[in-house]
């Protein structure tokens, strides 16, 4: 069966504690297990990026439910395609608080897709290289979800 994936950003909405964010990840934590879907969220503290990956209809579901989240809004698709293999199995949906910068660096390199390469322009990653690369260990490895957004 073929996996896809999804990335998207959203601004939070006003007043958005970090409480609401923990309870929303809470259940998608147990949604995302039930769809089979695994992915990151990250936050700066007014943005969202997240990217999540499964089979098809999982996906759906998983982007129906983001589609009708209240504590964001001006929700914008970076990337949707099939992709190869797993890149989040361990994680139904880790988290991080993140730095604007270092979020709005990822946000503005080019999404071609789920491309573990530069960019067309062979100067830059792609957006996806770079999100993998945010959540790489010095190891070389995928570091363990131990970070949470609250909590």
């Amino acid at each position: 069966m073929p996996l896809h994936a999804v990335a998207y950003v959203s601004d939070a909405i006003e007043g958005i504690e970090t409480s609401d964010i923990d309870q929303i990840l809470r259940a998608a934590m147990g949604f995302n297990k039930v769809a089979g879907v695994t992915g990151v969220l990250m936050f700066d503290g007014r943005r969202f990026l997240q990217y999540f990956e499964g089979p098809e209809d999982g996906v759906d579901s998983v982007f129906q439910r983001v589609l009708n989240a209240r504590i964001h809004q001006g929700l914008r698709e970076l990337a949707r395609d099939k992709v190869e293999v797993r890149h989040f199995a361990r994680w139904t949906m880790a988290s991080a608080a993140v730095e604007p910068d270092a979020l709005a660096r990822l946000i503005d390199l080019p999404w071609e897709g789920f491309a573990l390469r530069l960019s067309v322009d062979g100067t830059s990653p792609t957006g996806f290289a770079a999100l993998l690369d945010a959540w790489t260990g010095v190891s070389g490895e995928l570091e363990p979800a131990a970070v949470t957004l609250g909590s």
